[in-house]
This record gives structure tokens, C-alpha cells and sequence, in this order.
């Protein structure tokens, strides 16, 4: 098993080609968002649950035009080896908005307690930038145009997961997009590499204490890397904190409010130079689990 996680890294992180642009973005909340990173991860809830959930980030939100990301998904299995799912993500940051659309398909394998999930994604990305919006150099030739252009999006992914502990590895984007605006400027999706992954410790019959960490990695770009320490209380109340390497620190808090739905709230202290203009991003979550079947109870799911 260890040989094929490590082969699938290994061909994930090599088809990262020579390009350079665009950043996805990125979420302090990823744990509660693993629909959006990472297409293995639809169906994982099981036949019976139908998963909603959205997030909304504001990014550096004292500052105008600071980045505003809103994400919504659904997914669900329809037998015990193939999940769907279907995934928006709405980015806006000054004169740029990006718009992508996908669908979803996951397939896994049962290895007794564990289970390991291979996952497609496919879709479109819009991709927009507008002149009417005030720019600091306004002689600059890359905002001087209007760009309006669409592409497709391939992704892919795996996961690997049982009740107490999760591996995710997935390239959301494999397609390098150019976007272009007929007047010779261009913008280029950039190619990501996402590696997450998190354990549940039974600290005694109340308490459990979750670890998380999140590596993601683009050409020209070094590591990056999420840290995060939850604390779960009677599986309902969630407090944690997480550190950005180099950028911020995070207090993070959710609650179920009952078996189906689950709500969270994430607040970013940022350490890095961008403090100075905007020293705050805020993030919230709501996630829904829909029972197909009035006989089934809803477990705790950690992940």
C-alpha cells in the first residue's frame, strides 16, 4: 500500500510543468473544503449521505479589493465503489474574477478498515479581468484591456482514509490554461500540488485531539505548509489553531449544531509583510449531510 500512495505522489508532483500565473486559493479551513481540492474525496461519506457545503473567504478584508473566494459543492456515492460530485469555486481579487465549474468522479477500493479512493475532475474555468477598476499604475498594459476567455480544467486526485486518519493527494488543475484577450496579454493558470492529511487521537471519552497539516507547492514557488492542532468536545464543539509558514496564524471554530449540520468560523492573524495594509482574513464554512434513509443514524465523521 505504502508503494502505491508513493508511486501516485510521485506522478502527481512530476506533471507539474514549467509554467507560471495564477494561484488558486487557498483555505485555513481545507479540512471542512476537501470536495474542492480534491475530486477522490466524493462519496467518501458513504451510500446513504448526500453532502452539501459551501465557504466563504475574505481575504485581507480591511483592504479594497482584497481577494473574495466562495465555494459550494455536493457529492455523494451512488454504490459502495463509485462516488459523484460537483464543485464551484468563485474567486474575486481587484479587477480579476475566476469562475470554475467542475464535475466530480471517485472510484475505491475496501481494504477492510481503510479504503483508498482514485478521483477525476473535469470542468470549465472562467476567467475575467475588467477596466473599470482603480489601478495604482494605470499605464500598465496587462490591466489596460478588458480579458473575457473560458478553458477546460482536468484534475486528479487520491485518498486514502479510514475512521481515524486521512492521506489526500490531488492536482486540482493539470491543464495549464492561457487566457487570452486578442491584444496579445495573456494569463496563465498555474499548475498546483495539494498533499493533506490528519489523524483523530482518543484523549479519553469526550475529548479527541486532531492534527492537520497542508503542503502545497506551484513552479517558481517553494512549499508552503498549513499546521493545524483541533480539539473535539463530546463530537460537537471544535476549537483549534493553525499556523501558516511564514504568513499567518489562525483561530478556528465549528460546532454541530445537530446530527446533519456542521458550521464554522476561521480568523487569520497574517505575519507576513501584507499585515501592514490588511492584518486580518476571515473564513466561514457550513457543511450539510443528507440521510437518504430514515433508518440510518448519522455517525461522526472526523474527516
Amino acid at each position: 500500500m505504502k508503494k502505491i500512495i508513493l508511486s501516485i505522489i510521485g506522478l502527481l508532483y512530476l506533471s507539474i510543468g514549467h509554467i507560471q500565473a495564477q494561484q488558486l486559493p487557498h483555505y485555513t479551513q481545507y479540512m471542512y473544503n476537501m470536495n474542492i481540492l480534491n475530486p477522490a474525496y466524493a462519496g467518501s461519506k458513504g451510500t446513504e449521505i448526500i453532502s452539501f457545503g459551501t465557504l466563504y473567504r475574505s481575504q485581507w478584508y480591511s483592504a479594497s479589493g482584497g481577494p473574495k473566494t466562495l465555494t459550494a459543492n455536493v457529492h455523494g456515492a451512488f454504490n459502495e465503489n463509485n462516488g459523484v460530485g460537483l464543485s464551484f469555486i468563485d474567486d474575486k481579487y481587484g479587477p480579476i474574477k475566476q469562475s470554475m465549474v467542475t464535475a466530480d468522479y471517485s472510484h475505491t477500493l475496501h481494504f477492510g478498515k481503510t479504503n483508498l479512493a482514485f478521483g477525476l475532475k473535469a470542468g470549465i474555468n472562467m476567467f475575467r479581468v475588467g477596466n473599470n477598476y482603480y489601478i495604482a499604475q494605470p499605464n500598465d498594459p496587462v490591466l489596460s484591456y478588458s480579458l473575457s476567455d473560458t478553458r477546460l480544467n482536468l484534475g486528479a486526485g487520491l485518498f486514502y482514509y479510514s475512521d481515524k486518519y486521512y492521506l489526500s493527494v490531488s492536482v486540482p488543475n493539470f491543464i495549464p490554461n492561457k487566457f487570452n484577450n486578442g491584444n496579445g496579454y495573456q494569463a496563465t493558470d498555474q499548475v498546483h500540488l495539494f498533499i493533506a492529511g490528519g489523524y483523530v487521537f482518543d484523549l479519553s471519552e469526550d475529548f479527541k485531539l486532531k492534527p492537520h497539516f497542508l503542503l502545497f507547492n506551484s513552479i517558481n514557488q517553494s512549499i508552503q505548509a498549513d499546521l493545524n492542532l483541533n480539539m473535539l468536545y463530546d463530537n460537537r464543539f471544535e476549537l483549534g489553531l493553525s499556523y501558516r509558514l511564514n504568513d499567518a496564524v489562525s483561530g478556528l471554530f465549528n460546532i454541530r449544531l445537530f446530527d446533519s449540520l456542521r458550521v464554522g468560523y476561521a480568523y487569520d492573524i497574517h505575519l507576513s509583510d501584507i499585515a501592514y495594509y490588511s492584518p486580518t482574513s476571515q473564513e466561514f464554512f457550513l457543511n450539510y449531510d443528507w440521510s437518504l434513509s430514515k433508518k440510518v443514524m448519522l455517525s461522526p465523521r472526523y474527516f
